[in-house]
């Protein structure tokens, strides 16, 4: 099982390079576009298109990192109420649920990626604005589901095995 872990750690860590490297191209392309409209009255064709496109993949790749370190958004209205094993209990089965939903929504978004593929839609903005099937560029959508859906399933057995009194880590 450790190897499992390794690799979901080094994946983990990939990930956080990419969106950071990802983040820092977002915002330095839409400075320059900003700048080129502002000072010049022109702008950067491909600009626009790519930029939707990096929301897209950060925003994904960043839900994988949360679900990583276990950071997402949850409603945990009951659980302050409840015991210290029901509450474990609790976070098992949300948990349980959230990577089923995640393997649903990997799935789902496998189908719809292979009907962009058949409908032979093109971008052009992910290449400084060569032409690219829009079916490559949405690949982050299985990809960061079935991720995220791995680390919610994997979160499972770390926090089973804790005893009461010991912090989950």
């Amino acid at each position: 099982m450790s190897l499992v872990y390794s690799i979901l750690i080094l994946i983990k860590k990939l990930v956080g390079w990419l969106v950071a490297l990802l983040l820092g191209w977002m915002v330095l392309l839409g400075l320059l576009q900003v700048v080129l409209r502002w000072i010049f009255s022109t702008g950067i064709v491909w600009a626009d298109p790519q930029l939707r496109l990096l929301v897209l993949w950060v925003g994904l790749l960043g839900g994988v990192l949360a679900a990583a370190e276990s950071r997402h958004i949850r409603i945990d209205i009951v659980e302050h109420y409840l015991d210290e094993r029901l509450r474990r209990i609790s976070k098992r089965v949300i948990s349980t649920l959230a990577g089923v939903a995640s393997l649903c929504l990997c799935y789902v978004s496998i189908s719809f990626i292979s009907s962009e593929k058949a409908a032979e839609l093109m971008h052009n903005s992910l290449l400084f604005g060569s032409a690219v099937p829009a079916w490559v560029t949405e690949l982050v959508i299985p990809f960061s589901f079935c991720l995220m859906g791995l680390f919610f399933l994997i979160e499972i057995p770390e926090k089973s095995s804790a005893t009461v009194g010991e912090p989950e880590s």
